[in-house]
């Protein structure tokens, strides 16, 4: 499988988020279990969000703080 499977918004904040790592892939559950979402990546895919998501929070941060 290449990309992305499905499109949604998920709006993700303080709430919990759990992970197994389960053979070969990463799953994630943000916001509780049966009121929020789950993510599966591999270990590329999980580097590439965890790479863009520094990116992001960094720019975030530099923005709102100056």
């Amino acid at each position: 499988m290449n990309g992305v499977s499905m499109g949604t918004w998920i709006k993700v904040d303080d709430g919990p988020i759990r992970y197994a790592v389960c053979g070969d892939v990463v799953e994630m559950e943000l916001g509780g279990q049966g009121s929020g979402a789950e993510l599966v990546t591999t270990e590329e895919g999980l580097s590439n969000l965890l790479r863009e998501g520094t990116a992001a929070l960094h720019e975030l941060r530099r923005k709102r703080h100056g």
